[in-house]
């Protein structure tokens, strides 16, 4: 199995790293740090499902910068560009946060996983909440995946 790791926090990315080695020897992983280094790998790359932040920077953040421009919902973003390119790769969005977006545009886990289920049929999974604190996630994440991977 071929797998991306999206994610900008390195304790989290570490943990589902270690995870994901742990319970599916033979895996190979990817990780990348922001929406567009994602984008690309998941564009260059054929990868059996991927494991995405919803809220990523723009950028790879380099030490002295910031990321550029911080993206509320680039788990969405990504599922669009894979709708738009037609590319049938297996997204699991894997976040700490029960709400998304600014302002007006806010929206919470609950009705976020209903517009990805209903908008990207094709790639969208699901949605397992990550806590540091509680070992519920890998079961969740390996769920998703014995079920609609393997």
């Amino acid at each position: 199995m071929n797998s991306l790791i999206i994610e900008d926090d390195e304790n989290k990315a570490r943990n589902i790293k270690a995870f994901m080695v742990d319970k599916y020897p033979g895996l190979e992983l990817t990780i990348k740090k922001s929406y567009q280094s994602g984008l690309k790998a998941i564009h260059t790359e054929d990868f059996n499902v991927v494991l995405l932040d919803m809220q990523l920077p723009n950028f790879d953040i380099v030490e002295g910068e910031d990321g550029y421009r911080f993206r509320q919902l680039a788990g969405e973003d990504i599922l669009k560009e894979l709708r738009r390119k037609k590319k049938k790769t297996g997204i699991i969005i894997v976040t700490q946060f029960e709400k998304f977006g600014e302002g007006k545009e806010v929206i919470d886990i609950s009705d976020l996983k209903d517009r990805l289920r209903l908008n990207y049929p094709e790639n969208y999974i699901g949605t397992v909440f990550y806590s540091a604190k509680s070992e519920i996630w890998k079961e969740k994440i390996a769920k998703l995946i014995s079920k609609n991977i393997l």
